[in-house]
């Protein structure tokens, strides 16, 4: 399997980031999506991938969250929630408390542009793992919820910057070493 550097918005190839995606046919379907996800998440890094980032218009994304310096700091209650596979995932029961941080996306600029996104802090979502057992779990970690929000976009034609609200524009961030290109 192959390592695919994911989409980019602003690009012929990016726009289906903008359509939303399909559910899964069958759980082999859904496990080589997962196996691709996974390997170029880990190639590439972050935190979250959605099919659609590498160019396949099914209901898939994945999440791998680690305790890291980085996210252990805004996050202290972050336990290791590791990697986990969502296959035609239904969130619902959205939280009304909800909380302001800084999101990338390895479809934006090549992970390198970050701004201000509200979200939910907590959810409930159903989906399939790649075995297809059924899960329904609330998540209550509000850096959990924030990736699972993020990466569910994705299957909905949605980037963070859509969420942005206005006046957070001014005050995007770009970090050139962060590049994915740059890392490998």
């Amino acid at each position: 399997m192959e390592i695919i550097l994911p989409k980019q918005v602003g690009t012929k190839e990016g726009e289906l980031l903008f359509e939303k995606s399909e559910d899964v046919e069958s759980f082999q379907e859904g496990r080589e999506i997962v196996t691709l996800l996974k390997k170029s998440l880990d190639y590439y890094g972050g935190v979250g991938l959605a099919a659609p980032q590498i160019g396949i218009q099914k209901r898939v994304f994945i999440v791998d969250i680690k305790e890291t310096e980085r996210y252990g700091e805004k996050y202290p209650q972050l336990k290791e929630i590791g990697f986990v596979a969502y296959i035609n995932p239904i969130i619902s029961d959205l939280s009304e408390e909800k909380n302001k941080g800084m999101e990338g996306c390895l479809s934006v600029i090549y992970g390198s542009l970050f701004g201000a996104v509200e979200r939910s802090d907590s959810l409930k979502i159903e989906y399939f793992d790649e075995q297809g057992k059924k899960h329904t779990e609330e998540i209550r970690n509000p850096f959990h919820a924030r990736v699972i929000q993020h990466e569910f976009d994705h299957l909905e034609g949605i980037i963070f910057l859509q969420r942005m609200n206005r006046e957070d524009f001014s005050t995007l961030l770009w970090e050139e070493e962060r590049d994915i290109r740059k890392q490998r």
